[in-house]
């Protein structure tokens, strides 16, 4: 099963969220516990996200996890 699509709208939505905030993206890696390059990665809809890093995610762009994966 290929989940591209569904991979970048979720990076798309994570980073949209990001800079709404002025976070960067160093300082959400902080916030959640995640290496910057794993960030730029998820934000690019290359790499595989697992719930734990999910919900840290959400909870610092103070959105919740629904809002991160409308599609």
């Amino acid at each position: 099963m290929n989940n591209a699509r569904e991979k970048r709208s979720l990076g798309s939505a994570i980073r949209n969220l990001r800079e709404q905030r002025g976070i960067s993206q160093r300082k959400l890696a902080l916030m959640t516990g995640t290496s910057r390059s794993y960030l730029w990665k998820i934000e690019a809809g290359t790499a595989d996200v697992g719930i734990d890093v999910l919900i840290r995610i959400a909870q610092a762009l103070d959105v919740q996890v629904r809002e991160l994966i409308e599609f």
